[in-house]
């Protein structure tokens, strides 16, 4: 147990130290920094942090949990995020005249700047999905090995999963946040006021989604491949198709319809799925 408070202050001191540092680089050069893709670095000081807390701590163990997992839990990553964001896009194009266009702008626009030259609409697409998808995967890895590879199991194992739950969500939730007051990494003009409490009680969310795959798979893949499904198919796929400059409000990760439906999907892993976290140890 001494062990795993050491290890887990150390790994926490290192993660936002070294992202306090890219943040402030972020914040100072604004665009300039987005632009050369200052968030991939950004992105991958968890999983830095994890490999050398592991490293010092954990030697002989598979502390990160790179594990086999059942294909039930590989599916599940794919499907819950798919469903929970198909569903809240599709009531808001429903319900919002107008909000759907029917055309992956986004798509088309990623790949005429991946190749320097405008391209058919149907190989846009292709070329976009393609490329785009295992960047998702890598940027996901660079968190999740962090946040429920190492330091989750560690926190449940020390607190139990109630706490560990409340206290890596808020962890997880800090680390976004200056970013996220720089108006960095959702529109500027978006309220905070509405952005910060909205984007906490989201994080929450998938914060018992991701750690329920974690632990009842024991393994850390299907936690990345939620967390890449989950932008991938929010950022890349559904907001192509979606035309309102007032979208973020009711769909995406602070958009009202999908954090209601989000919760909907915690609360329903809490009240079916709770035996994972009591009856599993943490690894």
């Amino acid at each position: 147990m001494q062990n795993d408070r050491r290890a887990l202050k150390l790994y926490i001191i290192i993660t936002f130290a070294v992202s306090a540092v890219i943040e402030a680089i972020w914040i100072f050069f604004g665009k300039s920094a987005t632009q050369l893709g200052i968030s991939y670095l950004l992105m991958i000081v968890p999983l830095i942090a994890a490999i050398i807390i592991g490293r010092m701590f954990y030697k002989k163990q598979g502390v990160l949990g790179f594990r086999k997992s059942k294909f039930t839990y590989i599916l599940l990553a794919v499907f819950i995020p798919l469903a929970y964001l198909a569903t809240s896009y599709g009531l808001f194009w429903f319900f919002s005249k107008g909000s759907y266009n029917g055309s992956p702008s986004v798509l088309i626009e990623s790949a005429a700047a991946y190749s320097g030259q405008e391209l058919p609409s149907n190989i846009a697409i292709i070329i976009s999905l393609i490329i785009t998808l295992p960047i998702s995967i890598i940027t996901a890895l660079g968190e999740e090995v962090g946040w429920r590879g190492l330091m989750y199991p560690i926190m449940q194992r020390m607190w139990g999963w109630k706490k560990a739950i409340i206290v890596s969500g808020v962890i997880w939730a800090l680390w976004h946040l200056p970013i996220i007051v720089a108006g960095l990494y959702y529109p500027p003009d978006t309220s905070l006021v509405y952005l910060v409490p909205m984007f906490f009680i989201e994080i929450f969310a998938l914060t018992v989604i991701i750690s329920w795959l974690r632990m009842a798979s024991n393994s850390v893949w299907p936690a990345i491949l939620f967390h890449a499904m989950h932008n991938y198919f929010d950022q890349v796929v559904f907001q192509s198709f979606t035309n309102n400059p007032n979208s973020v409000y009711f769909v995406g990760e602070i958009g009202i319809i999908t954090l209601i439906i989000t919760v909907l999907v915690a609360i329903l892993i809490l009240i079916k799925g709770r035996s994972v976290f009591i009856d599993k140890p943490a690894k």
